[in-house]
């Protein structure tokens, strides 16, 4: 971790919960991701996620459904005590620099006071982030913020000096010290993943050069960020334009969609500026270091080799025919003439319940997850019980869902449920996420214990797929099948199609531009129109402002990032269906591994190989059994 160094996750980001490595910083993989809390749409569509809110519940109830923070710090005076503290304490760190690979000793030393630092920042960033977002307009935070932000570059810049010493030892040094079975057993992987980018170092001028550039660097996102949270001028809100989007109303959802889609069409020219120089940005980045390609650059940090964006791309491409098929009965069912983008959200099938209490929800979790057995079943009672979760909306809340992870402590969830199956789903995924963190800190140390992302895909989706699973097998009658159906290939198409065409579009507009072709916002249209019609076929109708969704993805700033949502899909289908046949043993013994091995091989370790196509194929085959069984569920 550290300036020149890896992933520098600014823990007080408000609108980014993790800070995913700028194309400056691609060494080793960050340890100490403080705000480890995975935001994600369930629905990773080109629409937003709903806020999920709901009328304020009594007080009593909110009370007991809501965060212990205490369990963090007992309150805020003692919060800032123990910032001055390890402010302090830190200058115990920095005494290390120049010293930290003088011998074993002094590297354990070093080491074993950064674990101990860590988890403390750890602690101290989440303690801020949680009571800013339960309280959004309080001043109070922001300023906590701000003082935090000085302590934590500090300690980020003495991180960076001691790691850049163990990248700069020489490969017969390096083995020496690895050799300590000590030191390979706690810290192995943690200095593994500085070593891998010892090649793509550069001389420290260089470096230096690269850091400066890094503000200038990360413009583009900035300012897409400030266009889409405050220049954007639409009539409707998140949750009013999600909403919309499902009406039965063919008028409202048109009406929405157009008024959201002008938006950016109307400066479609500096929204195409500014992820042409995103890509650029990568582009030079990747060229300075020595990469093939902004690709190889970003995949390194989780060890994936290109190989596997590829074959994913090129799996799904081939294998369109059952989405297409899935379109085509949205289109037969809702009768219309013609399909639009603005067709593709409302229910085929009304929903079966719409007033599922958190209570009900809690009780359809425990039966769907059960298959997991009684060491997860566990986990979601204490999450239940100890507070981890902070369920409802209100108006000093900030919307959308997540799970925020602390070491020694328990994880933190986020939600604003409303009592739909929605709700459930996004409770029963962001479960995934804490189950996967507390598992990987009972049984890991600290440095073992941060699973990847593209990991973290595998353990919430799973959750999800085993949910649909159940809901499907016990359904009443064909109605309620027939719903719970729509809403698991909708997960299907959201996760695995969808972002398997955002990846294609990210791979295809990098590759014109290191080749040195132009692209402006006229290009990025074209590619993004012809992806349309190639993944939903046919019976898509494509019209003119459909073809700048792409301005309308954020995650494009985070470069090469949605291919872990398609990936984390395949996989986490994958293990559903074995665990139903096998039990779960493989499974949760994979999330007791944390982070201490490279993510595809903890995978296949656990018997889903995603160096191969087969996962993605047996995916594919489950949405086609599902289009099929709609379609004979529909005809009752």
């Amino acid at each position: 971790m550290g300036k020149k160094l890896g992933k520098i996750v600014i823990c007080l980001s408000i609108s980014i919960i993790f800070s995913l490595a700028d194309n400056d910083k691609v060494y080793s993989q960050s340890i100490l991701e403080t705000n480890k809390a995975i935001i994600e749409s369930k629905n990773n569509e080109e629409k937003n996620q709903p806020s999920e809110e709901t009328k304020e519940k009594p007080k009593k109830r909110y009370v007991q459904t809501s965060w212990n923070i205490n369990t963090l710090y007992k309150s805020d005076e003692e919060w800032n005590k123990e910032l001055k503290d390890f402010n302090k304490d830190s200058k115990e760190l920095k005494n290390y620099i120049g010293k930290v690979t003088k011998s074993k000793t002094h590297l354990v030393f070093a080491l074993d006071i950064k674990e101990n630092l860590d988890i403390r920042m750890n602690k101290l960033c989440a303690y801020v982030k949680l009571k800013q977002d339960i309280n959004k307009n309080s001043y109070k935070y922001l300023n906590m913020n701000d003082t935090l932000d000085k302590v934590y570059r500090d300690y980020v810049s003495i991180c960076s000096d001691l790691e850049l010493e163990v990248l700069k030892l020489s490969n017969k040094e390096y083995k020496e010290i690895i050799s300590n079975n000590k030191i390979n057993r706690k810290y192995g992987m943690y200095l593994d993943n500085i070593r891998r980018s010892k090649k793509y170092y550069l001389d420290d001028k260089s470096e230096d050069l690269l850091e400066h550039v890094s503000p200038i660097a990360s413009l583009p996102g900035q300012v897409y960020e400030l266009f889409r949270n405050m220049d954007k001028k639409t009539n409707l809100n998140p949750s009013e334009y999600a909403s919309a989007l499902e009406s039965p109303n063919r008028q409202e959802r048109k009406s929405a969609y157009q008024g959201e889609f002008i938006a950016y069409n109307d400066n479609i020219n500096t929204l195409g500026g500014l992820l042409v120089g995103q890509v650029k940005k990568n582009a030079f980045y990747s060229n300075q270091r020595g990469y093939k390609s902004s690709l190889e650059m970003y995949l390194q940090s989780d060890d994936i080799n290109e190989k596997v964006y590829d074959k994913l791309i090129e799996t799904v491409s081939k294998n369109t025919s059952s989405l297409h098929k899935y379109v085509s009965l949205r289109k037969q069912v809702l009768n219309l003439d013609k399909l639009y983008y603005y067709d593709m959200f409302v229910p085929l099938v009304s929903p079966v319940d719409n007033d599922i209490t958190y209570e009900k929800a809690q009780g359809i979790i425990y039966s769907a997850l059960s298959p997991l057995g009684k060491e997860y079943g566990d986990i979601l009672y204490k999450a239940f019980n100890e507070r981890w979760v902070d369920v409802y909306s209100n108006e000093n809340k900030v919307s959308g869902a997540y799970c925020l992870s602390v070491y020694d402590n328990h994880p933190y969830i986020l939600t604003n449920y409303n009592n739909t199956l929605n709700s459930v789903s996004t409770l029963a995924h962001e479960l995934g996420h804490a189950a996967y963190e507390y598992m990987s800190s009972k049984n890991q140390n600290y440095f073992n214990s941060n699973p990847s992302i593209f990991t973290h895909e595998v353990a919430s989706t799973t959750n999800e797929a085993l949910l649909y699973e159940v809901l499907i097998k016990n359904a009443s009658n064909p109605k309620e099948k027939a719903y719970y159906i729509t809403q698991y290939l909708d997960l299907i198409k959201n996760t695995l199609y969808l972002q398997t065409m955002y990846a294609e579009f990210e791979k295809t507009i990098h590759e014109m531009v290191e080749k040195g072709e132009s692209v402006n916002s006229l290009v990025l249209d074209d590619v993004w129109g012809q992806l349309l019609k190639k993944y939903y076929g046919k019976d898509y109708e494509l019209d003119q402002l459909a073809k700048v969704g792409w301005s309308r993805i954020p995650h494009f700033y985070n470069s090469f990032y949605v291919y872990k949502y398609a990936t984390g899909c395949s996989a986490g289908v994958s293990f559903a269906q074995y665990i139903l046949s096998n039990g779960s043993d493989a499974y949760i013994n994979f999330l007791k591994q944390g982070s201490s091995d490279y993510p595809t091989k903890l995978l296949k370790e656990a018997g889903v190989d995603l160096t191969t196509t087969k996962p993605i194929e047996d995916t594919i085959k489950k949405f086609d059994s599902l289009v099929k069984e709609l379609e004979k569920t529909l005809s009752k």
